[in-house]
């Protein structure tokens, strides 16, 4: 055994003992093609199909995304169209409102300018008889008074 360890002692680093050099080099190939093996036949195989239906979920998001938005703009579209027509509706019923308005103020103004008018021929009927009443009475009254005046002038 003291030769083992001597000579063992005086190579160095097993690894680069180029006596079984051939041993380390065939085990290496060994565990390198197992290794390749192991991946190409069970590793690649899952990566594959896990990249495939990533990519066909991701596919099929877009195309949902792109669907959902195009209902989106048409959705807009309508909303817009809509909203239009309802303004185009309000500003004819704003429109009608204010042409209904100025006819009701132009029939009110016609119905009391018609009314002053009665009012301004009742009262020169009233002020015509008041006056002719007045006058009457004024007659009447210069009638009486006139005899009264003369004798208190003439005494």
């Amino acid at each position: 055994m003291a030769n083992t360890s001597e000579k063992s002692s005086s190579v160095g680093m097993p690894q680069l003992d180029f006596s079984n050099f051939d041993n380390q080099t065939f085990w290496l190939l060994t565990f390198l093609f197992l290794v390749f093996l192991v991946i190409r036949i069970l590793v690649m195989p899952k990566m594959e199909e896990t990249l495939t239906n990533r990519s066909k979920i991701i596919e099929e998001d877009i195309q949902e995304a792109e669907d959902l938005r195009d209902k989106a703009v048409e959705i807009e579209k309508t909303l817009n169209d809509e909203l239009e027509t309802a303004r185009i509706k309000a500003n004819e019923i704003l429109r009608n409102c204010k042409e209904e308005i100025k006819r009701n103020t132009q029939e009110a103004l016609a119905d009391v300018d018609f009314k002053i008018e009665e009012l301004v021929e009742i009262s020169e009927k009233n002020i015509v008889s008041l006056k002719s009443e007045a006058s009457k009475e004024v007659k009447v009254l210069s009638k009486k008074l006139a005899p009264e005046i003369v004798k208190a002038l003439i005494p």
